[in-house]
C-alpha cells in the first residue's frame, strides 16, 4: 500500500529544500566602518540605505555526508531586493522589524527578459551580538 504524499513547503517540510520562514520585511544597509563611541572602529559602517523592501526566505536543504554516514542539515538565509538597490558584499544588513544584522554571502541576479533589469538575490549570514555600537 502506498504512503500519501505531505505537501513539500511551510512549517512541518522536510526534504531537498523546504521553506522554513518566508518574510517581506523593510531593511537598512550599512557602508563602511564607523567609530563608537569610545573611538574603536566598528566594521558595521554608517548607515547607507533606509526601508529598503526586501523578501527574506529562509531554507533548509537536507543531504547525506558519506564520511559521517548520517543526514545534515543546512540552513540558508536567502533575500530578494529590487535591481536600483545599491547594495555590494561588504554592506550588513538590518532587519528594521527583529533587529538581526546580516552579512552578505553572495550576490547573484535572477535571469530576467525585457526591458526591465532582474531583481537580486543575496545570500546572507546571520551576524549574533552586533548592534551598532558593538564590534
Amino acid at each position: 500500500m502506498a504512503r500519501a504524499r505531505t505537501a513539500r513547503g511551510g512549517s512541518g517540510a522536510s526534504g531537498a529544500d523546504a521553506v522554513l520562514k518566508f518574510r517581506n520585511r523593510l531593511l537598512n544597509t550599512y557602508r563602511g566602518t564607523a567609530a563608537n563611541t569610545y573611538g574603536d572602529l566598528t566594521d558595521v559602517g554608517t548607515l547607507y540605505l533606509t526601508g529598503v523592501p526586501a523578501a527574506l526566505a529562509e531554507t533548509t536543504q537536507t543531504y547525506f555526508d558519506a564520511a559521517t554516514q548520517r543526514n545534515q542539515i543546512t540552513r540558508e538565509i536567502t533575500c530578494r531586493v529590487d535591481s536600483w538597490v545599491d547594495i555590494i558584499t561588504t554592506d550588513t544588513i538590518e532587519d528594521t522589524t527583529t533587529g538581526l544584522y546580516y552579512l552578505i554571502e553572495g550576490i547573484k541576479s535572477e535571469p530576467g527578459i525585457g526591458y526591465y533589469p532582474p531583481p537580486k538575490i543575496l545570500t546572507l549570514r546571520m551576524r549574533s551580538g552586533v548592534s551598532i555600537q558593538s564590534d
